[in-house]
C-alpha cells in the first residue's frame, strides 16, 4: 500500500504571505533657509448698498411737539446770545467811557506869550505826569490845532488816559520831556532819557532798512543763489530789488553827506561788494557812529522826538534823519537854499522804508486789511512827525 502524501493547508497559503517591501529611500539634506510665509491677500468684494434711511414712525402730534421744542430752543439760544452781546457792549462802553459825557464842550487854541496852549473851554491841557500846562512854540500852529482836534474828538475824559486815542498828545509830551531834560543838562544836570534814546537809535543804524541791500548779481552767483528776479514796480519800471534799493538810497545818502552829516560816509550794512556774509550786517566805523551820535545830541527835544518816531515807524534812522532835517525849522547844519522844496515828502519817506514789500506786492498783490492798514499807519506816523518838527 502506497502511502499518500498529504499537504498541510497552511502550506498552500504560503504563497499569499506578505513579503517584505524593499524601497530605496533618498536621503535629503535639510535646508537652512527659513520658510517664507505666504502673503494672504484678503478677498475684496463690494456688497450691496446700504438701505436708504427711513423716517421714524410717529404720530403727527409727536412730530408737531418735537418741532415746537426745537423752535423754542432756537429762540432761547438767540435771546441768550443777544444778552451776552449787550453785556459785552455795556462793559466796553464802561471801559472806554463812551456812556459818560466829557466835561468840556469845545477845544480851542490860545496864544499865551510866546507859546500856544490847547484849551478845553477855559482849562488848559496839562502834561499827564508833570501836570504842567502843555506849551507849544508859537511857530507850530498846525501842531497846536491838530492837538485841539484830537481832544475835540474824544467822548470822555477817560478816553484821554488811553494812549492809543491821543497819539499826538503822547508825542508832544515826549518832545517836551526831552527838551526839558536838555535844558537841565545844559545847567549841569543828567540826561538819562536822551542818552538811552540815542543809544537805541544807533542800534537801528546798524540794521538800517535803507542800508540792507540785496546782494549784487555776481555775488549772488558766487553763493549759488542764481539770477536776480525783476518786478514791475510803480514809478521804477522793470527792476531788480538791488536796483530799486540803490535808486532809493543814493539821493538820500547824498543829501545827508552834503547837509546833515558833512564828511560822514555811510555805506550799506548788507549787500556790499566787500561783504562775505549775506546774513550778518557789517558794523559802521566808530567815527561814523560818533558823528551821528553828536548830531543827535545837538537836536532839540522836538526834533529828537521826531527822529525817534520816524525811526520806529520805518525802521530806518537814515530816512528818519533825512525826513526831520528837511522839515525842521531849527536844523543844526545849514540847509540848501530851496530848503522847503528839498523836504522829503511823507510818500517818499514811506516808499524808502517799504521797498521790499513794494517789490513783492508788485508780483503777488497785497493782502487785504494787512498791507493797506500798515501803509496807512506808517503814513500817519510820518505825518505826525511833520507836524511836530515844522
Amino acid at each position: 500500500m502506497t502511502a499518500s502524501t498529504s499537504t498541510h493547508p497552511s502550506s498552500s497559503l504560503s504563497f499569499y504571505r506578505t513579503r517584505p517591501f524593499h524601497s530605496s529611500a533618498t536621503v535629503t539634506t535639510p535646508s537652512t533657509t527659513s520658510p517664507r510665509t505666504a502673503d494672504v491677500v484678503p478677498i475684496y468684494g463690494q456688497g450691496p448698498p446700504p438701505n436708504a434711511p427711513e423716517p421714524q414712525a410717529g404720530t403727527s402730534a409727536e412730530n408737531t411737539k418735537e418741532a415746537s421744542t426745537k423752535a423754542t430752543d432756537l429762540v432761547r439760544d438767540a435771546e441768550e446770545r443777544a444778552i451776552r452781546i449787550s453785556r459785552r457792549k455795556a462793559l466796553a462802553d464802561k471801559v472806554n467811557g463812551a456812556s459818560s459825557s466829557r466835561f468840556w464842550k469845545n477845544a480851542s487854541v490860545e496864544e499865551v506869550g510866546e507859546h500856544l496852549e490847547v484849551r478845553l473851554d477855559t482849562r488848559a491841557v496839562r502834561h499827564p505826569t508833570t501836570k504842567k500846562i502843555i506849551q507849544i512854540p508859537a511857530h507850530k500852529k498846525m501842531l497846536a490845532h491838530a492837538l485841539a482836534t484830537e481832544w475835540d474828538l474824544l467822548a470822555s475824559a477817560r478816553q484821554a488816559t488811553q494812549g492809543h486815542r491821543v497819539p499826538l498828545t503822547s508825542l508832544v509830551c515826549r518832545a517836551i520831556d526831552l527838551e526839558d531834560e536838555k535844558t537841565a543838562a545844559a545847567g549841569g544836570g543828567a540826561a538819562p532819557m536822551r542818552t538811552a534814546l540815542i543809544e537805541n537809535l544807533l542800534r537801528y543804524l546798524d540794521t538800517d532798512s535803507l542800508l540792507c541791500w540785496a546782494p549784487p548779481d555776481e555775488l549772488a552767483s558766487l553763493h549759488g543763489i542764481g539770477g536776480a528776479a525783476t518786478r514791475n514796480v510803480a514809478g521804477h519800471g522793470e527792476v531788480t530789488l538791488r536796483q530799486l534799493q540803490e535808486r532809493m538810497a543814493e539821493p538820500i545818502l547824498a543829501y545827508m553827506a552834503a547837509h546833515v552829516w558833512p564828511g560822514v560816509v555811510v555805506e550799506p550794512v548788507l549787500g556790499g561788494a566787500d561783504q562775505a556774509s549775506l546774513l550778518f550786517p557789517k558794523p559802521h566805523p566808530a567815527e561814523t557812529r560818533k558823528a551821528v551820535a553828536d548830531w543827535l545830541e545837538s537836536l532839540n527835544g522836538w526834533d529828537l522826538a521826531g527822529v525817534e518816531r520816524a525811526t520806529l515807524a520805518g525802521k530806518s534812522m537814515v530816512v528818519a534823519s533825512r525826513f526831520v532835517a528837511g522839515w525842521s525849522q531849527t536844523a543844526v547844519h545849514p540847509a540848501p537854499a530851496n530848503a522847503r522844496s528839498s523836504a522829503l515828502s511823507v510818500e517818499a519817506a514811506y516808499a524808502a522804508t517799504n521797498m521790499e514789500t513794494a517789490f513783492q506786492t508788485a508780483q503777488w498783490g497785497e493782502v487785504e486789511d494787512t498791507h493797506d492798514v500798515d501803509q496807512a499807519d506808517m503814513r500817519r506816523h510820518f505825518g505826525s512827525v511833520v507836524l511836530l518838527v515844522s
